[in-house]
């Protein structure tokens, strides 16, 4: 005997091992999204294995063709091929009309698809310091100009150390190392980001006389575990990444103008990166969401390169 207990239908049932999970739950009644029948030609009933992965079969052939195409991860499995031979919990990941024209609208050679997929990241968070200072006092033109200038100097020496930009929010971006799965993710970020802050010392001489101002940036860093995947409505789809590492990595970005650094790096990168990156100075910070204060790091330009 075998019980799969549905998390979010709050069900738990008996199962027959000799049929597949969507026939035991359509036989109990739940409203198991199946849009291709039951022929592993769509992902429509996935279920997620939140425990009991030990109790579940290997995937046969029709369910590892998908899952490989659509890069489904291990516990993610096709209800419509999978059996039980012991009690699993898991629940339903399409659940309504929407979520199963989310599903349909997938196109499986897109990468990162919809459905996510977690990725040990470094993140990079970069802004413009004293920003509003800049647009008040500069021409629209010479701000639009400026700011391609900007973000053309930055998206080349990203893509260098084999980083990816992949959002731009009016006086900063965001950089994600780690998506090709380079174990030195974490260096490639430093190595990025340094050499960044010596092309915007130069960049600023450059500019100086158009803006009246000084042209700096302010960079924060934290590497991690991350959600990679497509999120938003067809036509309308943008990569994205996801998670407390992206979100921590822009509160210490932002503590810089607190704390009047330019370059701070969470104590996770600083470990990680063992001994390759000189310290100036540490300081506690409280970020939003987290219990206690967070250590980072003040780091200068030496740097070992890799």
């Amino acid at each position: 005997m075998a019980v799969i207990e549905l998390v979010n239908d709050q069900v738990s049932l008996i199962a027959d091992t000799d049929k597949t999970i969507l026939e035991n739950t359509l036989a109990a009644g739940i409203p198991h999204t199946h849009a291709c029948g039951g022929n592993a030609r769509c992902s429509t009933c996935r279920v997620y294995i939140e425990e009991g992965m030990v109790n579940v079969c290997e995937r046969n052939e029709k369910e590892s063709i998908l899952a490989k195409q659509l890069g489904l991860l291990k516990q993610v499995r096709l209800a419509c091929q999978t059996k039980v031979k012991g009690d699993v919990k898991m629940r339903r990941l399409v659940l309504d009309k929407i979520d199963e024209e989310i599903i349909l609208k997938q196109d499986i050679k897109r990468t990162p698809r919809s459905l996510g997929e977690e990725k040990e990241a470094s993140i990079l968070f970069v802004d413009i310091a004293d920003y509003t200072s800049f647009a008040e006092n500069t021409t629209p033109y010479d701000i639009v100009h400026i700011l391609n200038r900007y973000f053309h100097i930055a998206g080349n020496i990203i893509k260098k150390h084999n980083g990816k930009i992949i959002d731009y929010y009016g006086d900063g971006f965001l950089a994600i190392f780690g998506l090709d799965d380079d174990p030195n993710h974490a260096q490639n970020l430093m190595n990025a980001g340094f050499e960044l802050w010596d092309a915007i010392d130069e960049f600023d001489l450059a500019v100086h006389d158009i803006i009246h101002n000084d042209f700096k940036i302010r960079l924060g860093a934290h590497t991690g575990k991350v959600i990679w995947g497509t999120i938003g409505i067809e036509g309308m789809q943008k990569e994205a990444a996801i998670g407390d590492t992206v979100n921590m990595a822009s509160r210490i970005e932002q503590a810089n103008k607190t704390l009047n650094t330019k370059f701070l790096i969470s104590s996770d990168l600083y470990q990680k990166l063992e001994g390759q990156c000189h310290c100036q100075q540490s300081f506690e910070i409280e970020a939003k969401g987290k219990r206690g204060k967070i250590k980072v790091h003040s780091v200068n330009r030496s740097m070992v390169q890799g």
